[in-house]
């Protein structure tokens, strides 16, 4: 029996500020997290692992910025990543793997090394 004054994982998601959405297509339910109006990230919850990916609006950014892609609608463009990451059901392991998303998210594009 579980205790009721221990935070449930999806407790632990809600408090991250992610909510349930519906059912995933791959099976498991969907969570998403609305980090800011460009930038979206979904969760996949199975009984035992979570699947976690994301998503920017990059051709909003680059239109808020003046700036626009040689091909494709600008509003349209979307980021995101190769590969979704698989992680165990622990809300320590969804937290930094956010953290490391956001990090790799900061790009300077005037950086001489690039």
């Amino acid at each position: 029996m579980s205790d009721p004054t221990v935070p449930t994982f999806d407790d632990q998601l809600e408090a991250l500020g992610f909510r349930a959405r519906s059912l995933s297509r791959r099976g498991g339910r969907r969570w998403d997290l609305t980090f800011n109006r460009v930038l979206t990230f979904m969760l996949h919850d199975y009984e035992d692992h979570v699947v976690l990916t994301w998503t920017c609006a990059v051709g909003q950014v680059l239109a808020d910025r003046g700036w626009r892609a040689s091909s494709g609608e600008p509003g349209e463009m979307e980021l995101f990543p190769e590969h979704d990451v698989r992680l165990p059901l622990d809300i320590e392991a969804v937290s930094a793997e956010l953290t490391r998303v956001l990090t790799t998210l900061r790009l300077d594009l005037g950086a001489p090394d690039l």
